[in-house]
């Protein structure tokens, strides 16, 4: 763990460098914290995007990062030079806060470095979504595609899933150097690396305000409020949050920050790069050009039209040929159903909902702060404020709409939510700028969540390390494929992703993520599916199919999928086919057997 730790602060100095000679061409000695932040963020950007280009033979989503940050190379630099800062500071407390973060997501139990595997549950207390962002990783490094669906670990890959990527890029691009198993790397590299990226894009919002002392010390106390405390109906503590968070987050700061200084070309190429980790920003991409339209050259909006139409023209090319997961309708349906009187009360909900909720409070205040003077006087001027208000009403539309066609619609109204976060971050900004110190404090006393310094570590399930050791061997560096067997399961929820196509396991990191336990017998899965709310019905009945026929032996059909591994319950009605097999392992209800 040591290594890890270390290699990590390294990294992070090395895509700071590469962000510098990338975006000027040498190492400044002095830069404005926001610039050392771009610095950082485009080094990461470059190194990775590459690295996957190489590995992924050119098919790979981030092949367009490159081109967005060659166009817009120069809008990235000279950032205002009011409050520089020297690069060996920067590095040093950014490596220093790298290092404090990497203890204080465990509550600095040191014994982390002996024994990792204790910790996460804690850092990540959802077990299928350990395993499926784990087992992505691997997915990357190994086999070199772009996908999330394991079956095709059945019957090969057919492209590119539609899903974020760049941060298990940047693990698989620290397993090339240190092999860790992707989950040690994925908490314990990439989890660090993006809250330390968070606070330093947080610290650099502030940073042009810092005249004394006494604005230090406060920006800072406001620093460890958002690190180690969170905000009560805002934010959980940074140092606590999960992976979709950390990454949207400073991307939004940042696009954020850059619209407030009115640098609309490079907030609309940050925009155009989160839109590639995360498909979600690209209406907010839109809405940025449509509302700052005369801000933009006649070359800046070619350049986005020529994005968008390399954005589809990838995923029309390369998207992989599966039964799309998450969107249940036709084009016909899903247009009659906006129409229909059930979708408009549903919106008028959505809406209602949105404006009575704690985020729009924040969003109104910080639009209150920027834009109230010309609307008082009767102008409309397209700024910021406008744009949070747009922003945050926008997303919950698209929320309300695509509700009952897509499970993982209500991402949209995350990235609503975030934004009130974001929201937040600039009013407190905007009082430390007019220097209403006392003001911000009572803010912070008020809202500071005091709980979670002092939680406790959870722990997880007891895990069996003889059973790891066993299925280590069995796999040795190659793909292992088995039957997960127990009829009485159902789904417990409506995220099949986390319980279908595959059983969500730890043991699974025995082989780095490479043993694939397929759901053999899902019939339960099926019947279960009435007791889930109706809207998410139709897609789990679509995307919840056989992988196997049931009319064949299920040793036949271990046979034809070359499946070497079955994991069954001991009550299943197919455990006589294995009564004559050497039981490998015995773990509470369940046999784990090794077929030659």
């Amino acid at each position: 763990m040591f290594i890890i730790l270390l290699l990590g602060v390294l990294l992070f100095v090395v895509f700071y460098l590469i962000g510098c000679f990338f975006l000027q061409l040498r190492v400044e000695k002095k830069n404005d914290v926001t610039q050392h932040v771009l610095n950082f963020w485009v080094g990461l950007l470059v190194s990775v995007s590459l690295y996957a280009l190489f590995k992924a033979n050119l098919v790979t989503v981030l092949i367009l990062i490159p081109l967005v940050l060659l166009s817009f190379r120069h809008s990235f630099k000279g950032f205002e030079r009011e409050r520089l800062v020297s690069t060996t500071m920067f590095l040093l407390c950014a490596g220093g806060l790298y290092i404090g973060m990497f203890f204080l997501q465990v509550n600095f139990k040191i014994d982390v470095l002996n024994n990792p595997l204790d910790y996460l549950f804690h850092l990540h207390p959802f077990d299928g979504e350990r395993y499926v962002y784990s087992t992505i990783m691997s997915f990357l490094h190994y086999d070199e595609v772009e996908t999330m669906s394991m079956e095709s670990v059945l019957s090969g890959t057919s492209g590119v899933s539609l899903y974020h990527f760049l941060e298990f890029w940047l693990g698989s691009l620290f397993k090339t150097l240190y092999n860790a198993k992707s989950d040690l790397v994925l908490f314990y590299f990439v989890y660090p690396l993006f809250k330390t990226f968070t606070v330093l894009t947080i610290f650099s919002v502030f940073s042009d305000k810092i005249q004394d002392k006494k604005a230090l010390g406060l920006v800072l106390v406001i620093l460890f409020c958002f690190t180690v405390f969170g905000f009560l109906w805002i934010t959980a503590a940074i140092s606590k949050i999960h992976l979709r968070d950390i990454v949207m987050m400073p991307m939004l700061v940042l696009s954020f920050r850059a619209l407030y200084l009115k640098k609309y070309t490079v907030a609309v190429a940050l925009l155009m790069v989160a839109s590639v980790e995360y498909v979600l920003f690209l209406p907010v991409l839109c809405l940025t050009i449509c509302l700052f339209f005369s801000k933009y050259s006649k070359t800046d909006l070619l350049k986005v039209a020529g994005f968008l139409v390399a954005y589809g023209l990838f995923f029309y090319l390369f998207k992989e040929k599966v039964e799309n997961k998450y969107f249940d309708l036709g084009a016909r349906d899903a247009v009659l159903a906006l129409f229909s009187a059930e979708k408009i009360r549903q919106v008028y909900r959505v809406l209602l909902l949105a404006v009575l909720t704690y985020p729009v409070r924040l969003v109104v205040a910080y639009f209150v702060l920027a834009s109230f003077e010309p609307l008082k006087q009767k102008r409309f001027l397209p700024d910021i404020g406008y744009w949070v208000v747009l922003f945050f009403i926008g997303y919950h539309l698209l929320f309300a709409v695509a509700s009952d066609m897509s499970l993982d619609a209500w991402q949209l109204k995350h990235v609503a939510v975030l934004l009130s976060t974001v929201a937040f971050v600039f009013l407190l900004y905007e009082l430390v700028k007019r220097r209403m110190y006392s003001l911000c404090l009572v803010v912070l006393l008020l809202l500071s969540d005091y709980k979670y310094p002092f939680g406790e570590v959870e722990e997880g399930k007891v895990y069996d390390g003889a059973l790891e050791k066993k299925l280590e061997l069995l796999g040795m560096g190659k793909q292992l494929k088995g039957f997960f067997v127990d009829e009485a399961e159902g789904l417990p929820e409506k995220w099949a992703l986390f319980y279908y196509p595959t059983r969500a396991t730890d043991y699974a990191r025995s082989n780095d993520f490479r043993m694939y336990l397929f759901n053999y017998d899902i019939s339960r899965f099926k019947g279960s599916i009435a007791k889930l709310e109706p809207s998410a019905r139709p897609i789990l009945h679509r995307i919840t199919q056989p992988l196997f026929s049931m009319e064949t032996d299920i040793l036949e059909n271990a046979k034809k999928y070359d499946i070497s591994i079955v994991w069954i319950n001991k009550n299943s009605k197919y455990s006589s086919a294995f009564r004559n097999k050497e039981v490998l392992h015995e773990l509470e209800d369940y046999y784990i057997y090794h077929i030659e």
